[in-house]
């Protein structure tokens, strides 16, 4: 499982659980389009990084 992590713009830090690389990617792109900021995934072995990294580390093909 995929934690997704980030502050909203009222100051609050979130968690989101997401059962896949993919599905996490994609709620990084929701919350940053919603104003979050400070994002960042822990994969599941508990390696954290932010949004930018995480989505790097990924070896999607982007159409």
């Amino acid at each position: 499982m995929y934690k997704v992590t980030g502050t909203d713009p009222a100051g609050r830090t979130l968690a989101f659980a997401c059962g896949t690389d993919e599905q996490a990617l994609e709620k990084t792109w929701e919350l940053a389009g919603r104003g979050f900021r400070n994002i960042s995934v822990a994969d599941p072995k508990g390696r954290e990084m932010s949004a930018i990294a995480f989505e790097r580390s990924l070896d999607f093909d982007y159409d």
